[in-house]
C-alpha cells in the first residue's frame, strides 16, 4: 500500500548519474518497473497507516480533502457525496470524478511545522495520535449510551466521561 516505489540516491540502482545534477533521486515504480529521476524536495516520507478501527470516514464532511488509491498511487481528492458504501470524490487537479470504497480512501495527510503527520476532519486539524484519542473516545461514548424500552416507557442510560456514573431518564424525566 506504500505506493509501490523504490528510491535510490545518485548513482544507485544502475540508473547512472542524475540528469539535473545532485539533489535528485532515482525512483523505480513497482507497477511497471519504469524509472525516473526526480528532485528529492518533491518527495515526502510515507505517512503513517490509517488505523482501520477509527471511524474517520464517518467524520469526513462534503468538500473536505482525502486521498484516493488510484493506478498505484495516492491522489488528492475532495469528497463530493456518499451513496451507501460508496464515496463520490473529485480529483480537482484533473477534473475527474471517481466512485470509491472506504478501502480506497485515507485521510489527506500533511506535516505540521514540527514535522508531525496531521489530517483534517470537520475543519479540525490534529495529529494522528490526537485523532486516535478523539475518535476512540467518541466510539466509547456512543457505546455507553443505551436505551432500554419496556411496558412502562423508555429508560435512557447515559454514562458521560466527566461524571463516570450512569444517569437514568424515563421519557425525559430524571429518576431519583
Amino acid at each position: 500500500e506504500g505506493g509501490g516505489v523504490r528510491v535510490g540516491s545518485s548513482g544507485q540502482g544502475g540508473g547512472g548519474d542524475p540528469p539535473g545534477g545532485s539533489g535528485q533521486v532515482l525512483i523505480e515504480y513497482d507497477v511497471d518497473g519504469s524509472q525516473e529521476w526526480v528532485e528529492a524536495a518533491n518527495l515526502r516520507p510515507e505517512p503513517p497507516p490509517t488505523a482501520s478501527e477509527l471511524p474517520w470516514l464517518s467524520r469526513l464532511a462534503k468538500g473536505e480533502l482525502a486521498e484516493l488509491w488510484y493506478e498505484g498511487g495516492w491522489w488528492e481528492v475532495i469528497l463530493q457525496a456518499r451513496a451507501g458504501s460508496k464515496f463520490q470524490v473529485l480529483a480537482a487537479r484533473y477534473n475527474k470524478i471517481h466512485s470509491a470504497t472506504a478501502a480506497e480512501l485515507r485521510p489527506w495527510w500533511q506535516r505540521d511545522e514540527a514535522g508531525a503527520w496531521c489530517y483534517t476532519l470537520q475543519r479540525k486539524t490534529r495529529t494522528a495520535e490526537q485523532w486516535r484519542a478523539a475518535l476512540l473516545a467518541s466510539q466509547s461514548r456512543s457505546r455507553m449510551n443505551d436505551r432500554v424500552c419496556g411496558i412502562n416507557g423508555c429508560t435512557i442510560v447515559n454514562v458521560t466521561a466527566s461524571q463516570g456514573a450512569p444517569t437514568e431518564t424515563t421519557a425525559g424525566v430524571p429518576q431519583t
